[in-house]
């Protein structure tokens, strides 16, 4: 994840590119053998894998709190290449569209996690798909084995929904090595996205139906950019739905002389300390931990932070106490920290007296550490609780209830390896996301935020937003809405049904001017 962090496994590796091995690696089991293709194969040279998928539908009923809706499942990749060329790229999808209804009134979202190199399961077994990963009503690791249920909050209530994998992540694939810097980096992957979308419009006749996006983490970038770069294309989308998303990697990546990372992480610490019973009586809610730390930030840390050195001892201590007092740890590590606690050492410092590590994507989530020494703990414990469940319920779901049959293994985290960003900057959406906005006066934008999310805290994406130049009526179509769970929210009960109502008020606001 970013929407589940990136691991590029030697297993990865091979899956993508068997006739290739990985540094220091060896070629073993399955991806050893030579599936030949009939004739010339992708991408114009001998390949010992196939790359494709034959197209598969099944159709479905689920049973909603509406009543049973019936609908379609296709399961199937876009070919990418240039016009007349050799296939260099099949992104897969599965597209869920509810059945007999006019395509012209039904809206369609286009869906997406991050990483980059995360494959779309997250959302799709999370929030959005008909079936999810079975979790706990807290968010917790569930007792295995695991398999695929009902999921009530279904998108699929309210809008068609295709869930779309990134090229070299779940079952897309790019023909040979040497085109992954087409497809591998900032631009070329919304370049990718564009084209996808283009042709599933085409290839399904959904030209006249309302379109939106839904982006998760670094679906933020992909999903700001690819809000413009369709508008640009003379695609113009209704609105675009940001869940713990960022379209700024200057808030996200800290280095010398940037602060903007230690502004936009401070209130999500803050909600996990609360949640973790190590603040001060006073605080009764993690919304009032929010306002009055975001509060406290914007009026007295960010000052402090941008006088830097020239600070008093006074000052400092001063500072560092009320650090304190929000972040539930000692004022002397608030000093020793030079006022500048990170997100990984807070990771390990709030509850070290417990030999407990908090989540990065779920500080409500820990885990037992060996020790209470050191900065790093052994893992993100929000991440091993869903890794699990969500991996298992997918791959059973795509092939006993969309009877896709395939060698391929679907991968969660592919090998996209180097990433090419933009020379000398942080990754950076936010500037198409404004175009698109001060262009397109019927285009809307929501952040689903969770507040104990520390992976994409929320208060850096209000950064972002109050920092793109935008005019009144374009930051009227900007909204935001919060959760009391993390990065993935929807793995917590109430939050997964409130983030399907949410969006489902946007979607029809949208749609109907407001």
């Amino acid at each position: 994840m970013l929407g589940a962090t990136l691991a590029c496994s030697v297993l990865a590796i091979q899956q993508q590119f068997p006739d290739q091995t990985p540094p220091g690696g060896q070629r073993t089991g399955r991806t050893q053998q030579q599936r030949t293709v009939p004739g010339a194969s992708e991408g114009g040279t001998a390949s010992p894998i196939r790359i494709s998928i034959p197209e598969v539908r099944t159709k479905h009923t689920i049973n909603l709190s509406s009543g049973p809706l019936n609908y379609t499942a296709t399961a199937d990749q876009i070919p990418l290449g240039p016009d007349g060329g050799d296939v260099e790229c099949r992104m897969f999808y599965v597209a869920y569209t509810k059945d007999g209804v006019d395509p012209a009134k039904r809206p369609v979202t286009f869906a997406f996690n991050g990483g980059p190199g995360s494959a779309s399961m997250w959302l799709h077994m999370g929030a959005l798909g008909p079936k999810r990963a079975p979790m706990n009503d807290d968010g917790s690791l569930p007792k295995p084995p695991y398999a695929a249920v009902d999921n009530g909050e279904t998108w699929l209530d309210f809008t068609d929904v295709v869930v779309i994998d990134a090229p070299g992540t779940g079952y897309s694939r790019i023909a040979r090595p040497d085109l992954a810097t087409k497809y591998f980096g900032v631009t070329q992957d919304i370049a990718a996205f564009t084209d996808f979308v283009r042709s599933w419009l085409t290839k399904h006749e959904r030209w006249r139906s309302p379109l939106f996006i839904a982006g998760e983490s670094y679906g933020g970038i992909r999903g700001s950019g690819l809000s413009n770069s369709l508008f640009r294309a003379g695609i113009a989308v209704n609105g675009f739905v940001s869940i713990s998303g960022t379209s700024d990697f200057l808030t996200l990546d800290g280095m010398r002389g940037n602060d903007a990372t230690y502004v936009g992480f401070f209130p999500s610490m803050a909600a996990c300390a609360f949640y973790h019973h190590k603040l001060g009586s006073r605080f009764k809610s993690v919304e009032q931990v929010v306002q009055e730390s975001t509060q406290w930030v914007d009026k007295e840390y960010v000052p402090a932070l941008q006088l830097g050195d020239s600070l008093s001892d006074q000052q400092k201590s001063e500072i560092a106490q009320k650090m304190s007092e929000f972040l539930g740890i000692s004022r002397d590590y608030c000093l020793g920290s030079n006022l500048r606690v990170t997100e990984r050492q807070f990771f390990r410092e709030l509850l070290r007296d417990q030999s407990l590590t908090i989540g990065r994507y779920d500080g409500r989530l820990v885990g037992k550490e060996e020790t209470q020494i050191g900065e790093r703990g052994s893992g993100d414990p929000s991440d091993q609780a869903t890794t699990p469940p969500f991996t298992a319920s997918i791959n059973d779901y795509l092939e006993r209830d969309l009877e896709i049959k395939t060698d391929l293994q679907y991968l969660n985290s592919g090998n996209v390896r180097p990433w090419q960003e933009p020379e000398g900057s942080y990754a950076e959406t936010a500037t198409d996301l404004r175009n698109v906005l001060a262009r397109n006066p019927h285009f809307h934008v929501l952040y689903c935020c969770g507040y104990y999310d520390l992976a994409c805290p929320w208060n850096a994406t209000r950064f972002t937003v109050n920092h793109m130049g935008l005019d009144k009526d374009a930051r009227s179509r900007v909204s935001f809405d919060f959760y009391p769970a993390g990065h993935m929210m929807y793995i917590e009960k109430s939050s997964r049904k409130k983030l399907h109502d949410d969006v489902m008020k946007f979607e029809s606001n949208c749609l109907d001017g407001q």
